[in-house]
């Protein structure tokens, strides 16, 4: 008691001090303003004499104001008086004095002065904590203090959240205690202000109020279950520990403290038994009829418990608005057990669903809805495809005959050397070997010819093709491109048997050849990306004969492979090689590794073709 006491004194001391001290701040801060009056009206500096008995404050500047010609306002009432008497004292010295001596305050806008009463700002308690972090130990000493600002102060002191909810922001608590532990304090702060916390996490604490006498208008003697059988705390959720009830008592109880509006359209007097801590009402009532005919509707407010029978009464219409996806295909994605007794429309002026029927299983659907209403990532994939052709030949060799009529010498030497040579040509060449010591070689036909040829090739072709596909998740992405060649397909008619009349008839067609690439993306939660892979890849090849359909070749893969996000992988390597050698000369002389060349030809060709992909997926939130 005497702790008290004195503590009382303390405060009350505390409290006189503090108000000593706005009231001479404040007077500075009106001699400042009246100062600065001055500077722009010198009316205010006139001096005047006057003489009043128990005379209205108000009255009296308003008096001062008429006499003097001033522009002042007065908004206050006529309850402070005065009674004094001045001799050629200064306007502004007036208004100085009454103000300090009555409490006012004075603001100059506009050339207007506005005289009103001052009102001392009430001093917000604060909450004194002092934390050890070596220890991990905090003392605390407060009184009256919101708990909004004890919880502030107890974060920034020690890094651990209170969480308080809207319902108590105004909330005052006291408490105090020395060297605790940060669980004790935050425990016992709730214990002596009659509030009840929970622990989330290491860093987390949810403070809030249980609804007992003082806080609920209602007496607890008219609930039908105690507070340990049915409970529902400030944040509004709802812990219910009832063995064997009756349903209609449990609704009308739960109502109550909820301070909700209910109507009951069938009996329900029937036993169940629910055990549920800290969920929301529509989850308890959820709870409460599972397993039952029974269901709910909200209507204006007012909660209409019945039987989900074909009368409408506690049907249901919701628009249900999807966020992220579109609404087409939706309701192909629902569960048939959630559709069993709803009407569901499609609304895609509004990208929405329109769901009629029973609430509770309207709930279920909201909550499956809520679910598959994602973002849905968009996947831009950088396709780098790589074509690339050797080909090499080499041909050599000496061809020589006799034709029907003499030729004509022709050929080049660079790149390659290719000679056709004619009888005079040769029979020159052979002139001019004749005559050296016993050689003579005669001549040769007219229509003798003689072809030389030596000749290699080289070359390389690489094409390059740099598409960007995007596609959502899950959906494929095709890019294909190629070529049409067209071929006459032609059709001969015999029409009649007397005298048969042939006709013809064709028509085009069209062979293609495609590089056709399918990527299909699939981003799990580690943002790594799986992908389905199809890749064919035809070509045309020489016709056999003249008008025939053009020949094609074919390559394709498949393939699933997990990449990264923006991490590029290299898919193909389907490479084709076509090695041909011929030869043809004498027999048996054409074997011989010299005499080969002079009796004989020889044609080399080598063609390696080498398809890659690159390919780089990459998310965009």
């Amino acid at each position: 008691m005497v702790m008290v006491v004195a503590l009382s004194m303390i405060y009350v001391s505390t409290i006189k001090s503090y108000a000593q001290e706005l009231d001479s701040i404040h007077s500075l801060v009106v001699k400042q303003k009246l100062d600065n009056i001055i500077l722009t009206d010198s009316t205010y500096c006139q001096r005047m004499d006057f003489s009043v008995n128990n005379m209205s404050v108000s009255e009296l500047l308003r008096s001062i104001a008429k006499v003097s010609g001033l522009n002042m306002n007065v908004n206050f009432g006529p309850e402070k008086h005065i009674t004094c008497n001045f001799k050629q004292i200064r306007i502004v010295d007036i208004i100085y004095f009454v103000c300090r001596e009555y409490g006012l305050d004075v603001e100059n806008s506009g050339g207007i002065l506005t005289v009103t009463l001052y009102h001392v700002p009430v001093k917000e308690p604060v909450a004194k904590l002092d934390y050890d972090a070596d220890n991990q130990q905090i003392s605390f000493d407060f009184s009256n203090v919101k708990l909004t600002n004890v919880a502030r102060e107890f974060s920034e002191k020690t890094g651990v959240n209170i969480v308080v909810p809207r319902k108590l922001f105004d909330y005052k608590v006291s408490s105090f205690g020395r060297s605790m532990t940060l669980e004790n304090a935050i425990q016992t702060i709730a214990a002596v202000n009659s509030l009840a916390v929970n622990k989330k996490d290491d860093k987390t604490w949810m403070m809030y109020q249980t609804s007992d006498e003082r806080n609920n208008p209602l007496s607890q003697n008219e609930f039908s279950f105690r507070q340990d059988e049915l409970l529902v705390d400030s944040l509004g959720l709802v812990t219910a520990k009832i063995a064997n009830g009756n349903v209609r008592t449990v609704l009308q109880d739960i109502c109550k403290r909820m301070k909700v509006n209910y109507f009951f359209t069938e009996n329900m007097d029937y036993s169940t038994g629910i055990f549920v801590e800290r969920v929301d009402f529509d989850m308890f009532l959820k709870v409460l009829f599972t397993g039952t005919s029974f269901t709910w509707r909200v209507e204006s407010g007012i909660y209409l418990f019945g039987k989900a029978n074909d009368t409408g009464l506690l049907s249901s219409v919701k628009v249900f608005p999807m966020k992220y996806r579109t609404v087409d295909k939706v309701v192909d994605i629902i569960p048939t057990e959630l559709k069993k007794g709803q009407e569901i429309i499609t609304f895609p002026d509004l990208n929405s669903l329109v769901v009629s029927g029973d609430q509770s299983k309207m709930m279920q659907l909201s909550t499956f809805l809520l679910e598959i209403d994602k973002s849905v990532p968009l996947v831009s994939i950088d396709v780098i495809i790589v074509d690339a052709t050797d080909t090499s030949t080499r041909e050599a060799g000496i061809s020589m005959g006799l034709g029907k009529e003499p030729t004509t010498t022709y050929g080049t030497l660079s790149p390659g050397v290719k000679f056709s040579l004619n009888g005079a040509s040769i029979n020159k060449l052979i002139n001019s070997f004749n005559g050296f010591g016993s050689i003579n070689l005669g001549k040769v036909n007219p229509n003798f010819y003689m072809g030389l040829k030596l000749l290699e090739e080289n070359g390389r072709i690489m094409l390059r093709s740099t598409p960007r596909l995007s596609t959502l998740n899950g959906h494929k992405a095709t890019l294909k491109s190629g070529e049409t060649k067209y071929y006459k397909e032609s059709q001969t008619n015999i029409i009649g048997t007397q005298n048969p009349l042939q006709s013809e008839s064709y028509q085009w067609k069209n062979v293609e050849a495609n590089l056709t690439l399918d990527i299909t993306p699939f981003v799990s939660l580690d943002s790594c990306i799986t992908l389905q892979i199809d890749l064919s890849q035809s070509e045309f090849t020489e016709r056999e004969v003249e008008g025939a359909p053009p020949g094609t070749t074919n390559r394709s893969f498949n393939s699933i492979i997990k990449v990264k996000n923006q991490e590029m992988v290299l898919l193909g390597g389907i490479e084709r090689n076509l090695t041909s050698q011929t030869s043809s000369g004498l027999p048996l002389i054409a074997r011989i590794p010299v005499l080969k060349w002079i009796f004989g030809s020889s044609s080399k060709n080598k063609k390696s073709q080498k398809l890659n992909v690159f390919i780089k997926p990459t998310i965009i939130n």
